[in-house]
């Protein structure tokens, strides 16, 4: 089966591999209009999910050794689907057992969350986009827009990270605090 001519996405991942498959959900029913479900690998493998053989499902992993993920990529697999897999860890048991996908080459990842897993994750999710994109409505010119954008992420967590002496500052303010709430 032809990826660019999948009727339906499916994108299954577990922990900050699921953040990154909301992204891709958003990028890919926007410039694609493709429907797409997003679905943590512990629930997709036990719902008996409505799968064709025109549909991709993408499984994001860090480890590529997921459990949940590889348990999802098997069922996916046996209805039928094309496996598609976005991972980090070369030569890891997610990646042989799809029918494709890339390695994402971020490194070893420190702690949690997975920052840099998550943002090569996204760039990957939006370099599949551009590429289904550009066979269906989405002209060159937006297509190199795009690009260009992301030609510039570089320079912008450059500047971001340059923000140290304010984040510490925040951090020293609310360090003694003992709770949150976040919105």
């Amino acid at each position: 089966h032809n990826v660019l001519r999948s009727r339906k996405i499916f994108i299954t991942a577990c922990g900050t591999s699921y953040h990154a498959a909301l992204v891709g959900e958003y990028m890919l029913e926007q410039y694609c209009r493709i429907p797409v479900e997003v679905e943590y690998a512990s629930e997709f493998r036990y719902r008996d999910p409505i799968i064709e053989d025109d549909n991709l499902v993408i499984v994001i992993t860090q480890s590529g050794e997921t459990a949940d993920t590889l348990a999802a990529l098997r069922e996916a697999k046996r209805k039928g689907a094309t496996v598609m897999g976005i991972v980090n860890v070369v030569g890891s048991s997610i990646p042989r057992e799809t029918h494709g996908g890339t390695y994402i080459h971020a490194g070893p990842e420190i702690g949690v969350a997975s920052t840099k897993d998550f943002t090569s994750q996204v760039t990957a999710l939006t370099l599949l986009t551009l590429m289904i994109a550009r066979t269906k409505a989405m002209s060159a010119e937006e297509g190199r827009k795009i690009v260009k954008e992301m030609k510039k992420l570089p320079d912008k967590v450059e500047k971001a990270l340059q923000t140290d002496n304010l984040v510490a500052k925040i951090a020293e303010e609310f360090k003694d605090k003992r709770n949150f709430l976040y919105l």
